[in-house]
C-alpha cells in the first residue's frame, strides 16, 4: 500500500482531487431529464445501413461489449501458455483468482455434465451485467451530451394546425469555447408562467388587502355597537347621538389605514424576493418587472407563435425555450430493453438444456398427464405443471424488473446526491458500486440455478421416491 502511494501517484490522485472540488464549487451541477426509456438521438443519428434512430443506452450496450471484447484480448494473451509458466501479477492475477472462485462457487451448485455449458452463461451474464452496472459509476456518463430543447410538435383539431408548445426544463448558457451548459440553478419558466403568477400575486395581495379591511370595518362596527349601548346594552342618551358620526368617521380612517397597505404589500414583496433571488443566481427567465412595478410591458400571446422546433443555442431564441441534456452515453441496466433481453436469453438457455438434457421428456415437467386417470392425486401433478409453467414465464419478469429497479434507482440515487453535495458523494458511489456486482451476481447465479434444475428429470425424483418406500 505505501509503495503505491509513493512518487507521482500521491501527486496525481491529490490533483484529481483539488480538480473535483474546482468542479463541483465551480460549475452548476448538470441535472439529467429523467425518463425510464432510452432517449433518441438528434435527427442524422442513425444506424449504418437501416433507417434505425441510436439511442443512448444502445450506445452504451456497444461499450460495453467492445470492453469485453478488448477484456477478452488482454486476458488471452497474458494467460500462460503452459502449467510451467508463472501466471503474470498485476490485475490478470486478480481476475484468475476471481474466476476460479467463481468456478468452484458454481461448481458447487450446478456440478456435473453440463456444468460447462452453465458456467459458461454464468460467466457471461456476469460481466455483462457487472460491466453495464458500473457504467453509472464512469464521469461524464448521463451528464455530457447534447443541448436538446424541449419542445415538442402539438396538433390543434380547432385551427387544424400544428404548434410548437414548451414543457419543463432549464435555462443554458455559453461557457468555455462556445460549449453550451445547462444551467441546474435555473428551471424555465415561460413568459406566459411568469404572467400568471404575477397575476396571481397581485389578486392575493388585493384578496390580502380587503381581508384587512373587512375585519377593521367590523372591528369598528361592533365599537360602535358598543357606544350605543354604553357597553352594557343600554340606549345612548341624545346628546350622545351627535359622536355616532365621529365614530363612523373614526371606523372610515381605520379600514383605510396602514395596515391593509401592509398586508397588500407583503404580499407583493414576497413575490418580488421570489423573482429576485432568481436574479440572484443569472436566471434570465421569471424576472420580468411584475404589473405593480416600473418597467412593466404586458405578455403578448402572439410571440408565443414563432417558437422554434430546433433553436440554435447560441442564438437569441435559445432563450425562449427551455433546455435539457440529452446525454450522449446512458446506463444500459436502466433501459427495460437491455434487462428484458437478457432475460429473455436466460429463458431461452434454461429451456434450451433442459430438452438436450431430457430430450422430449421434458414437457412432461409442465404437462404432466401420465397420473391424470391412474391415482386420485393426478391432478395435483397436472395444477403443478401448469404452475411450474407459469413460474417459467414469471422468470421474464423477475429478472428483467429486479435488476431494471435497482440500477435505476442507484443511478437517481447518484443524481440527487451530486446535486446536493457535489463535493463528497463518494460513500454513495462505493454504495453502487456494490450494488452493480451484487445484482449482476444475483442475476447470473438464478439462471445457473434454473439451468440446472431444467436438467433434473422429476420423473427421476419420483422413482427414487417410491425406491426409498419399498
Amino acid at each position: 500500500m505505501n509503495s503505491f502511494w509513493n512518487g507521482k501517484r500521491r501527486f496525481v490522485a491529490l490533483l484529481m482531487f483539488l480538480a473535483g472540488v474546482f468542479v463541483a464549487l465551480r460549475v452548476p451541477p448538470v441535472i439529467p431529464f429523467i425518463q425510464l426509456p432510452g432517449e433518441n438521438f438528434p435527427e442524422g443519428f442513425d444506424m449504418p445501413f437501416v433507417d434505425i434512430r441510436w439511442t443512448n443506452t444502445m450506445v452504451g450496450s456497444v461499450i460495453v461489449w467492445i470492453v469485453l471484447l478488448l477484456f477478452v484480448v488482454y486476458v488471452s494473451r497474458r494467460r500462460p501458455k503452459d502449467g510451467n509458466e508463472v501466471p503474470p501479477g498485476g490485475f490478470y492475477y486478480l481476475f484468475e483468482v476471481l474466476f476460479e472462485g467463481l468456478m468452484g462457487f458454481v461448481g458447487g451448485i450446478a456440478g456435473g455434465r453440463h456444468f460447462r455449458l452453465i458456467f459458461n452463461m454464468f460467466m457471461t451474464i456476469f460481466l455483462v451485467v457487472l460491466m453495464a452496472n458500473w457504467m453509472e459509476l464512469v464521469p461524464g456518463v448521463d451528464t455530457i451530451g447534447f443541448i436538446h430543447p424541449h419542445v415538442k410538435e402539438k396538433y390543434d383539431a380547432d385551427k387544424d394546425e400544428y404548434k410548437v408548445v414548451t414543457t419543463d426544463g432549464y435555462e443554458i448558457y455559453q461557457g468555455f469555447l462556445g460549449i453550451s451548459y445547462v444551467n441546474g440553478q435555473c428551471d424555465w419558466i415561460s413568459p406566459a408562467d411568469e404572467a400568471a403568477a404575477d397575476a396571481a400575486a397581485l389578486a392575493n395581495a388585493e384578496s390580502a388587502k380587503l381581508a384587512v379591511m373587512d375585519e377593521l370595518a367590523v372591528k369598528a362596527a361592533y365599537a360602535r355597537y358598543k357606544a350605543e349601548h354604553n357597553g352594557h346594552g343600554d340606549e345612548v342618551h341624545e346628546e350622545d347621538a351627535g359622536d355616532d358620526h365621529g365614530d363612523d368617521d373614526h371606523a372610515d380612517i381605520a379600514v383605510e389605514s396602514d395596515e391593509a397597505s401592509a398586508a397588500y404589500d407583503e404580499v407583493l414583496a414576497a413575490r418580488e424576493a421570489e423573482k429576485q433571488a432568481r436574479r440572484d443566481r443569472s436566471c434570465y427567465t421569471g424576472v420580468a418587472p411584475g404589473p405593480w412595478q416600473e418597467g412593466y410591458e404586458p405578455y403578448d400571446k402572439s410571440k408565443a407563435k414563432d417558437i422554434s422546433l430546433h433553436p440554435d443555442p447560441s442564438a437569441e431564441e435559445a432563450k425562449r425555450v427551455p433546455w435539457v441534456v440529452l446525454p450522449f452515453v446512458r446506463v444500459p441496466s436502466t433501459d427495460l430493453n437491455m434487462t428484458l433481453t437478457l432475460a429473455l436469453i436466460a429463458f431461452v438457455m434454461i429451456q434450451f438444456i433442459g430438452f438436450k438434457a431430457l430430450g422430449i421428456g421434458y414437457l412432461t415437467k409442465f404437462f404432466n398427464f401420465s397420473t391424470l386417470f391412474k391415482s386420485p392425486l393426478g391432478g395435483i401433478d397436472v395444477a403443478v405443471g401448469l404452475l411450474e409453467l407459469i413460474g417459467d414465464f414469471a422468470k421474464i419478469l423477475s429478472f428483467s424488473f429486479r435488476l431494471l429497479g435497482n440500477i435505476f434507482a442507484g443511478s437517481i440515487l447518484l443524481f440527487v446526491m451530486s446535486f446536493l453535495v457535489p463535493i463528497l458523494p463518494w460513500p454513495f458511489f462505493i454504495l453502487e458500486f456494490f450494488v452493480g456486482v451484487i445484482q449482476a451476481l444475483v442475476f447470473a447465479l438464478l439462471t445457473a440455478i434454473f439451468m440446472n434444475l431444467a436438467t433434473i428429470s422429476h420423473h427421476h425424483d419420483d422413482d427414487h421416491d417410491h425406491a426409498e418406500a419399498h
